[in-house]
């Protein structure tokens, strides 16, 4: 949830409902000021698990709608959920997907020393480049990139594959080519604050160079344990302190290769396509320089194997229970 956002909308639901006749809810497993996800089974159909993302029809600011049509853009894409469903049930719009996670935020808090690897931020970074490369050629930008919306997949198969996910705040790419075409100004703060690029705080309108460069934050961040401007408290001390480590000393901690990559994400306009190739190539030669086998498994596919074990018996113990 962004460092602006409004405090949770809770929704009337609960772990049992019964959503359209089709949909039995199970835990809650996430909420933000679009109001609440919870895991779900189906009960016709065969049992699937998905995850059910809820807000109201009368929210002042509607995102959910605008993610659904995101996800069935990108439906059939490895790094994007599957979708499902979209419909109305009390007051309340809803979108049925696939079930995903845990989070960057939830693997890297984990066990100490809370943060990644390198092997781990390189495949991170090149399978979150490819995801980027596919939303932005798909006509999308992002705009509200961090590690919350990073998820992996949550089966044996998918553990080592990186989601995108909440499509809220995403908006089709302006395209340069119309006659009236003007670089929006004074565009409203969108996104997480810690993450935002310096476009963002200017009050620039966001291209794909700015999701990049909140990947570029995400993955310092998850290497090193914070950034430099995590105290910060508001949006213009981040921006000064940004502003302050630009150039080399940002990424003084990450593989040389990653002064390249940030030379080139800041030095390219709203308008200016980013070489998402040389981005990944610069990435895998920082894993060869550093004796690191990107084939190999990320470090928590592992524990996360035994974990998912538990949990799959524990919802499906929940899930009887609730259908008996």
């Amino acid at each position: 949830m962004s460092a602006t956002d409004p405090p949770s909308t809770k929704t009337p639901f609960r772990q049992g409902d019964v959503v359209k006749g089709h949909y039995v809810l199970g835990p809650e497993i996430g909420a933000g000021s679009f109001g609440q996800i919870f895991s779900a089974n189906t009960i016709s159909g065969g049992v699937r698990t998905s995850a059910l993302k809820f807000e109201n029809i009368q929210a002042t600011q509607p995102q959910l709608m605008n993610e659904a049509v995101v996800m069935r853009v990108m439906e059939g894409n490895k790094h994007f959920a599957k979708f499902y469903h979209h419909g109305t049930h009390k007051n309340y719009k809803f979108v049925a997907m696939e079930l995903l996670g845990p989070s960057f935020i939830d693997v890297v808090n984990r066990k100490p020393p809370y943060r990644l690897s390198l092997h781990s931020i390189l495949k991170i970074g090149v399978q979150g480049t490819e995801a980027l490369m596919a939303l932005h050629q798909a006509g999308f930008v992002h705009r509200d990139i961090k590690p919350g919306n990073f998820v992996i997949g949550n089966t044996k198969d998918t553990s080592g594959t990186i989601y995108l996910i909440d499509f809220g705040l995403c908006k089709k790419l302006a395209d340069p080519q119309l006659s009236n075409f003007k670089t929006p100004l004074n565009i409203n703060f969108r996104g997480t604050m810690r993450y935002a690029s310096l476009r963002t705080h200017h009050g620039f309108d966001l291209g794909r160079s700015d999701d990049l460069i909140s990947l570029l934050y995400v993955l310092i961040e998850l290497r090193t344990g914070k950034l430099p401007w995590t105290s910060m408290k508001t949006k213009n001390e981040v921006c000064r302190m940004k502003e302050r480590y630009l150039g080399k000393e940002l990424v003084s901690s990450m593989p040389k290769q990653f002064e390249k990559i940030e030379e080139h994400l800041f030095t390219l306009d709203f308008f200016a396509e980013p070489d998402y190739f040389m981005i990944a190539k610069l990435m895998k030669e920082a894993a060869v320089e550093n004796g690191l086998d990107l084939k190999q498994p990320f470090e928590w596919e592992i524990d996360m194997n035994e974990l998912r074990l538990v949990v799959q018996k524990q919802h499906e113990q929940e899930m009887e229970k609730i259908e008996q």
